[in-house]
């Protein structure tokens, strides 16, 4: 250490610390993630996918027939 600085102080001269010099230790994760449950489909969102369903046949009639 270099005279006139503190203990707490760092390279950057900071009082009590950066974040460059004093990061915390890095938190362990679980190994396997929480698998997510779907959220219940809105009336918005089946009539939305009615709707594509229904463009997508008439476009496959369109280019097929």
């Amino acid at each position: 250490m270099e005279e006139g600085r503190s203990i707490g102080e760092c390279k950057h001269g900071m009082k009590s610390g950066c974040a460059y010099c004093h990061v915390p230790a890095p938190v362990a994760r679980r190994s396997t993630p929480v698998p997510r449950t779907r959220a219940k489909p809105t009336k918005l969102s089946e009539k939305m996918n009615d709707r594509m369903l229904s463009l997508k046949q008439r476009l496959k009639q369109i280019r097929g027939g």
